[in-house]
């Protein structure tokens, strides 16, 4: 082989290692639409939003949420919430009717969660409105004023700041600014129960 050919082979094999090294280092590259935070893997879901999984007793749990852990980290949470609400058996997810349909899907995803559905938290959860509407018989009126030793209420509700907190009598407000800050909120509780952060 004379040198030219020697020279030649060495330029194409610094070429294919330089790719493979490249190859690698892009393939190992942080996915925003995916990762792990607290041992939750996260990821982006095409029609939803996000999906954690969750594990309880090693059995992997796909939960769908509208936000991921890293947009809610700002909404303040009061720390006693979490306790309420596993505490007791039963929760009230109440919202004024004359909101739109948005702040709904966050009291779903808590329902959906935190009820016997998926059978991670097997509470008892019920839908409810906190005025009554016409030709409505069937759906229960609870506002916080319907905080017992045995259940719950959450109330959804727009206000000045986006948070959760706690009434004097343990009624748990999610209060977003509109209601996909609203649902923001709701996803945030969840995380605090879940104890992703």
């Amino acid at each position: 082989m004379d040198k030219e050919s020697k020279i030649i082979g060495i330029v194409a094999l610094i070429i294919l290692i330089s790719v493979g090294v490249g190859i690698f280092f892009l393939s190992n590259e942080e996915n925003p639409d995916e990762y792990v935070y607290n041992n939750f893997r996260i990821f982006k879901n095409p029609t939803i939003g996000y999906t954690v999984v969750a594990y309880l007793d090693e059995q992997p749990y796909h939960l769908n949420l509208r936000n991921d852990p890293k947009n809610t980290l700002n909404i303040t949470i009061d720390s006693n919430v979490r306790n309420l609400i596993l505490l007791k058996p039963t929760t009230y997810f109440t919202i004024d009717p004359n909101l739109n349909s948005i702040p709904v899907l966050g009291a779903s995803e808590m329902a959906t969660i935190l009820g016997r559905r998926l059978g991670i938290y097997n509470k008892e959860v019920i839908g409810a409105i906190t005025i009554p509407i016409a030709n409505d018989t069937v759906t229960p009126i609870i506002d916080c004023n319907k905080v017992t030793q045995q259940q719950n209420v959450v109330k959804l509700q727009l206000g000045s700041e986006t948070k959760v907190f706690l009434e004097n009598n343990g009624c748990i407000i999610v209060q977003g600014t509109d209601g996909w800050e609203i649902v923001r909120a709701s996803d945030r509780l969840i995380y605090h129960v879940l104890e992703v952060f």
